[in-house]
């Protein structure tokens, strides 16, 4: 009876609307072997409230009418820009949409076409499958540092698999587990008391591997000219629509508290999204500076999480893709526009 209690508790405290269960939102795909949203679906799973369209993006269906003024924002991405652990409107493509119509850019549309456990390739088919729909201004597409091989990537699985609490518990355990409110609560409070340890484990770990020269592109010179191929598949539909596209890297937790880091992996991905003509921006240094200023530092992190932000972190996002722009041209302010024309006419 404790036990039941408890778990209304911990649903109760999840973001979202209450659930008595969670309720698996995915549909198979044969096409190219990786899951898709059920269109129209309303419920909760592992912890996030999910609430998809009738195309199978997270949020209201949202109307377009493809007028002079609507500015039109396709975001492409894995978990961290479907926006695992935060209500819809938290996620940095809706926070994105918010600070657009902020600065009176009403006709704005974000779509978000996050998907958990995409990649390149899974981005390149939801683009090809939707482009001629949406009709897309501006393409936007956020890579997680788990997309490709990659000496940060491979730290931190070592260390997260090396965990005591995963360890004594199998695969389809967890599984099951992972449907329990109360389960969630008390793994994510678990990895939080292990921060320290993991951050000492990560240190050394990288060190190794500097040491060893793994954080060097050569061995994975075939994962990246895949990457490259599924980038440009979605910068020539993107084009064929009159859109450009921009990239951008999220951090992991880890990024922002080592002294040093292997920059490879983010320094590789602009080389790349440099041939191809595509602008890029690294989040990582807005993310240091933020849970930098504060003491203690800032969390911009789900609980118990290294790489799924919380709101705050989403609204770095938000702000960064915002500024990069209005920097870049693709979106004009209209007050900041006014002002430009008034002072060149002076």
């Amino acid at each position: 009876m404790v036990g039941v209690v408890l778990e209304l508790v911990m649903r109760a405290q999840e973001p979202g609307p209450f659930s008595f269960v969670d309720r698996y939102p995915f549909l198979e795909s044969k096409a190219d072997l990786h899951i898709r949203h059920k269109p129209g679906f309303v419920g909760r799973w592992d912890s996030t409230w999910f609430e998809i369209d009738d195309r199978g993006f997270r949020g209201k269906t949202r109307p377009l009418t493809f007028g002079p003024d609507e500015v039109r924002i396709v975001c492409l991405g894995d978990s961290c820009t479907f926006g695992k652990g935060v209500k819809e409107e938290d996620t940095w493509p809706r926070q994105l949409e918010s600070r657009l119509r902020a600065q009176g850019l009403d006709g704005s549309v974000v779509l978000n076409l996050g998907i958990n456990g995409g990649h390149a390739r899974v981005y390149a088919e939801m683009f090809k499958e939707n482009v001629q729909e949406l009709k897309p201004s501006l393409v936007v597409i956020g890579f997680n540092i788990n997309d490709f091989p990659n000496t940060i990537r491979a730290v931190d699985e070592k260390v997260f698999n090396q965990r005591k609490l995963r360890a004594l518990l199998p695969q389809g355990v967890r599984d099951v587990f992972g449907r329990s409110a109360l389960y969630r609560k008390i793994r994510s409070v678990y990895y939080d008391t292990q921060k320290k340890r993991d951050y000492a484990a990560s240190e050394k770990v990288a060190a190794q591997a500097a040491e060893a020269g793994k954080g060097t592109r050569g061995a994975d010179e075939k994962v990246w000219d895949l990457q490259r191929g599924y980038l440009s598949t979605i910068r020539d539909l993107a084009a064929e629509a009159g859109a450009e596209v921009h990239v951008f890297l999220f951090p992991y937790e880890t990024q922002l508290f080592l002294d040093t880091f292997d920059r490879t992996p983010i320094d590789t991905l602009s080389g790349v999204c440099d041939d191809l003509g595509m602008p890029f921006f690294d989040l990582t240094d807005r993310f240091r500076a933020a849970v930098r200023k504060e003491t203690p530092p800032k969390t911009l992190f789900i609980q118990g999480d290294r790489y799924h932000p919380n709101a705050d972190g989403y609204g770095i996002v938000a702000d960064v893709v915002m500024q990069e722009l209005v920097a870049t041209g693709m979106v004009s302010v209209p007050g900041e526009t006014e002002a430009a024309a008034q002072k060149s006419g002076q």
